[in-house]
């Protein structure tokens, strides 16, 4: 196996960059195989090679194998597939856990902002969840778009988006979880704020969770 010298590798990212490839999990891919399969042959056989590859990595393949992995990613079916594995006695118990601490916060509240606080914790690690895939992303996918500069349509990150979306919905929420007083006017905010309090950080911490284990299995074929 030999060393590509900077002149093939530009050859190739040449290439590449005529299918227009924008997910850059497939970018990388073809890349990737690109460079495997040309430094198993000498350098007399790069040109014959590449054009080899060519034939078989077409515009119209590569934009194929983009939109199936579009499709692969269902970040909604993945992580209610995650979702479905708590149903078992051990994550259960963690479950019952975390919902027996969050009651007995709950309870021990005195007032309404004490309640808002709790309710605080499950969107400040969706937050920073969100955080940590804009840095995560950020740090992947530059040294791609330098690399590939001029590739003719922008370079993202397949799972960027909807992922991001998804840490996102909650948050966009707030004011809702937050009780807003128009909501509340007619009702005894005392008994029902705590009670109202444990259910919805208990859902968020759990779809939290989730998502973070959807990201970590997810992770293992996108870039962030």
């Amino acid at each position: 196996m030999r060393q590509l010298t900077d002149i093939e590798l530009q050859e190739i990212r040449k290439a590449i960059m005529r299918k227009e490839i924008s997910s850059a999990e497939i970018l990388m891919e073809v890349y990737d195989h690109y460079i495997s399969h040309l430094q198993e042959f000498p350098k007399e056989e790069f040109n014959e090679q590449l054009f080899e590859l060519e034939q078989k990595f077409t515009y119209a393949y590569c934009h194929a194998l983009q939109a199936k992995f579009h499709k692969n990613i269902d970040i909604g079916k993945a992580q209610w597939m995650v979702i479905k594995k708590y149903f078992c006695t051990s994550r259960i118990l963690f479950l019952a856990g975390i919902l027996a601490v969050v009651n007995f916060v709950a309870t021990q509240a005195r007032t309404e902002q004490e309640i808002k606080f709790l309710l605080m914790s499950p969107l400040a690690l969706l937050f920073m969840m969100h955080l940590a895939l804009g840095y995560q992303w950020l740090k992947r996918i530059l040294p791609i778009k330098k690399s590939f500069k001029g590739n003719g349509v922008p370079i993202k990150s397949s799972l960027m988006t909807p992922l991001s979306m998804r840490l996102l919905w909650p948050l966009l929420l707030a004011n809702l979880i937050f009780y807003p007083k128009i909501v509340l006017e007619n009702f005894d905010s005392e008994s029902i704020l705590p009670a109202a309090a444990v259910m919805t950080t208990v859902l968020l911490l759990f779809y939290a969770i989730s998502l973070m284990e959807v990201w970590k299995i997810k992770s293992k074929s996108a870039l962030v």
